[in-house]
């Protein structure tokens, strides 16, 4: 075959492969051989036609086949393209999906984003300027102001500082400050990009609040901005971290950084530091005392060895790791290093006297709502705290008119709260917070004893048992591993529980607690109040008579609750904070829950208007002028504690007495004076309620309690005694609280609170007996009456509540009439429930708690 026709062969071939529009096109340009084309002449002229006819049409529909779509020759759907630049709402989309941004909004958006954050950090970086040196060490300092916000209460310690030059600080100091709080500062400029996203990683996952801080940022953040803890905040310390790095070299940022940061203990500053926790000058200091100066910083109060020396001696291990872990100290001189001793912190002058407690206090509080204690000293605060000036001038002077032969080792706390806040209105921790440090109203432990009785009260009535239902009052009494007396076994027949609470009747409350189980009487205290920690707190059978070792604020705080009608609030010490620009810093704001209700409450304090008039604090009758109380006696057993917590509609106040041992390891018995043969709470501690509330009440309102109410849940039913009860034992006592230990012979009446010279034809009742009724060696009252007789014991003269024995609130042998909370159970004794000298042999089931104070809240 020639050349010409293998050519023609190709170009036929190729134009029979390619589609007939290809074709036609192809032909108007170069035709093909006659020979080749198979397609009549009218057939591509109609295809011709064809073409340009839909070609004709798609330029008319063009606009709308972009949105409806067009098929292919396949019968794909061909993609529409979009009618703006952002696509949106998406072309060719149906509804929802049209309204989803496409992907070009999402990159656009973004873009944008970024654009304004770099715009932002521009402006924000030129509009940021660093204050002079000076104006960082200007520290304002913080006052407190009593509840009217005008007379000033105190104020937070002076800056204690002495600055050192550079070189004179030690370079042991510097390098563990450099190891512990920020490994990277010679190389970083300011910030550490790595800390930042390691914090907002820690803080997203819900960690502890990072900051991601460098030194200098803690620098700016203590001397220029303030304690931060938004973004915002943050990003603009950064950014003066950022200039201060460029101005300033490294080591003239660190060496300010030491001379200005709080170390705690008042100081200031690595100088005064050093001289603080180990008596001598910075540049005396061994590696082992610079690394626990760096291991305090974080939190100087929290982590001074003389707050807790576990948690010091855990974070000064950690800044020697790492030190040794960024080569500035060999493990070999690691290993050497043995944790310093340090002399003792040495309180202020400022917070000298009474009033030492209330700025405390006052401290304490701030902290716990997150102030840092370098912000509170010299952040230049006004801060208002919920003291009134003439409650705590009646408080002081209520402890001051004891009389002069107090033991010097017997110590009083008292609280004084507004039930309709929880605010405290006044506060009596002792004689002077810097001779002795602990807080007797806060922190001090005591046996409850007596008062304890109210918690299983509120729990029957919320079960059902009205006031008017009947307990078995007869002594003694036994229970399944347990057997309980009344002081020297005084029978009172069945008794309705008003008559119970009045008396404080051991045996009676027993059979109750066992009724409606033990856990309920501790329960009701959790929810009214009292912490779940609180020692002795128990479900043991023997709770209700106070085996548990609450402080006076505790118990202020649970009364308040049920002169509230059963609304539970926190009590509270500080109002407000202000800043020195006047802007608000902090307002207290009360969380309110109702803990009981209301008609429970009302109940309970009808039954509690017993004790104070005709029970063992009858006394406030005439100290009140009349006016309605309601509360309860309290006497632990050996009169280790007395007790009196009481209210009025307007305020409630709370009292605890006890004496420590010369060490103050053990809790002594009360050494009677002024008179009194055995302090019970219906004695002294009563007395110095009616002093501080008779004339903090003074000009007021004389309101009144509400009346029983009955309970829709009143379904149980106690039987009422018979027309003719049995003759007692001993002569009833109707309603004394703390009964005496050592009845006189010619005891034919109880009284709560005898005079201390009575005649000798006494006829009231008597639960203490007075000095002249009673004998020195009497016979002790015991669940199975002895022969024994002890001569140890102390006379009680204001019957109430011991729970030996005491006041017939005692698990034993404690006295109804006067009884109110001896319990042996709570004692030493392991089992006696009520007798005064553990005589007693009955035995209470399971643990008791051991009596005395506890050290700390």
């Amino acid at each position: 075959m020639s050349d010409s026709r293998r050519d023609g062969a190709r170009r036929a071939a190729g134009v029979r492969r390619t589609s007939s529009a290809k074709s036609a096109g192809r032909s108007s340009r170069t035709p093909a051989p006659k020979s080749a084309s198979r397609t009549p002449k009218k057939s591509g002229a109609a295809t011709a036609g064809a073409s340009a006819s839909a070609s004709k049409g798609a330029s008319r529909t063009s606009v709308n086949s972009r949105h409806a779509g067009s098929t292919g020759k396949r019968g794909g759907t061909q993609k529409v393209a979009a009618t703006n630049f952002l696509n949106y709402p998406r072309a060719g989309r149906k509804n929802p999906w049209r309204w989803i941004p496409s992907l070009r909004m999402i990159v656009g958006a973004m873009a944008l984003m970024v654009l304004a954050g770099l715009g932002f950090a521009v402006w924000l970086y030129n509009d940021t300027a660093v204050p002079e040196p000076s104006d960082f060490a200007l520290a304002q300092t913080s006052r407190v102001y009593y509840a009217d916000g005008e007379t000033e209460m105190g104020t937070f310690s002076e800056i204690n500082r002495t600055e050192l030059e550079s070189d004179e600080i030690p370079q042991n100091v510097k390098d563990a400050v450099v190891a512990s709080e920020d490994s990277t500062f010679y190389e970083n400029r300011g910030v550490s990009p790595r800390g930042i996203v390691r914090a907002l990683v820690n803080n997203l996952q819900g960690g502890a609040r990072q900051g991601g801080s460098t030194i200098t940022m803690q620098y700016v953040e203590r001397y220029y901005t303030g304690t931060e803890t938004s973004y915002v905040g943050k990003a603009k310390e950064a950014i003066m971290a950022l200039k201060i790095d460029q101005e300033l070299e490294k080591d003239e940022i660190l060496s300010r950084y030491l001379n200005t940061i709080y170390f705690g203990r008042g100081a200031y500053g690595v100088q005064e530091a050093s001289q603080a926790y180990f008596g001598k000058d910075a540049a005396d200091m061994n590696d082992a005392e610079a690394a626990l100066l760096v291991a305090v910083i974080p939190g100087p109060s929290s982590y001074d060895p003389a707050n807790n020396e576990e948690k010091a001696v855990e974070l000064w291990g950690r800044v020697i790791s790492r030190e040794v872990n960024v080569g500035e100290m060999s493990p070999e001189d690691a290993d050497a290093l043995e944790f310093p001793e340090t002399i003792e912190p040495k309180s202020e002058n400022s917070l000298g006297g009474t009033k030492g407690y209330l700025l405390d206090q006052v401290r304490n509080e701030l902290v716990d709502e997150g102030f840092t204690e370098d912000e509170i000293n010299t952040g230049g605060f006004t801060i208002v705290s919920t003291i009134d000036t003439g409650i705590q001038d009646n408080t002081i002077e209520a402890i001051k008119n004891l009389p002069e032969d107090r033991p010097e080792n017997n110590h009083v706390g008292t609280v004084t709260i507004d039930p309709s806040s929880g605010a405290i209105r006044a506060l009596y921790g002792g004689e002077d917070f810097v001779a002795q440090p602990r807080n007797d109203a806060t922190q001090s432990r005591m046996q409850a004893g007596s008062i304890f009785k109210t918690f299983t009260l509120i729990a029957a009535l919320e079960d059902g048992y009205p006031l008017d239902s009947y307990w078995d009052g007869n002594s003694p009494k036994s229970f399944p591993g347990w057997t309980v007396n009344n002081f020297n076994n005084t029978d009172y027949g069945r008794v309705s529980l008003r008559k119970a609470t009045e008396s404080s009747i051991n045996t009676a409350y027993s059979e109750l607690n066992l009724e409606i189980g033990p856990e309920r009487t501790r329960d009701t205290a959790v929810t009214l109040g009292l912490p779940e920690k609180t020692p002795g707190l128990s479900a043991d059978a023997s709770n209700v008579l106070g085996s548990a070792s609450p402080t006076v604020a505790e118990m202020g705080e649970v009364y308040a609750t049920i002169a509230a009608d059963g609304v539970h609030r926190d009590s509270f010490i500080v109002e407000s904070v202000t800043r020195p620009d006047g802007s608000s810093r902090y307002e207290h704001k009360s969380e309110e829950k109702q803990a009981m209700d209301k008609n429970v409450a009302i109940n309970a304090t009808v039954a509690l208007q017993g004790p104070p008039t005709t029970g063992s604090a009858r006394s406030l009758q005439n100290a009140m002028g009349g006016r309605p109380v309601a509360g309860k006696t309290g006497t632990s057993e050996k009169f280790r504690s007395a007790w009196f917590v009481g209210f009025t509609p307007q305020l409630v106040t709370a009292v605890g007495m006890f004496q420590p041992s010369e060490d103050g390891t053990t809790e002594e018995s009360l050494t009677p004076f002024g008179g009194v043969t055995s302090m019970t709470g219906g004695s002294y501690p009563t007395t110095i309620w009616g002093d501080i509330m008779s004339k903090s009440l003074e000009g007021q309102e004389m309101l009144q309690f509400p009346g029983e109410v009955p309970l829709d849940n009143e379904t149980r039913e106690r039987s009422a005694p018979s027309p003719e009860p049995p003759a007692p034992k001993t002569t009833q006592a109707p309603a004394p609280e703390e009964p005496s230990e050592e009845p006189s012979e010619e005891e034919t009446t109880e009284e709560e609170e005898p005079s201390e010279e009575p005649s000798e034809e006494e006829t009231t009742e008597e639960e203490e007996p007075s000095e002249e009724e009673t004998t020195t060696e009497e016979e002790e009252p015991s669940d199975e009456p002895t022969e024994e007789k002890t001569s140890d014991k102390p006379t009680t003269d204001g019957g109430e509540d011991s729970t030996e024995g005491s006041d017939g609130e005692s698990s034993g042998d404690g006295a109804d009439d006067g009884g109110d909370d001896n319990t042996d159970d709570s004692g030493d004794d392991g089992g006696n429930t009520g007798d005064e000298d553990g005589d007693n042999e009955a035995l209470a089931p399971n643990n008791r708690a051991a009596p005395g104070r506890e050290d700390d809240a």
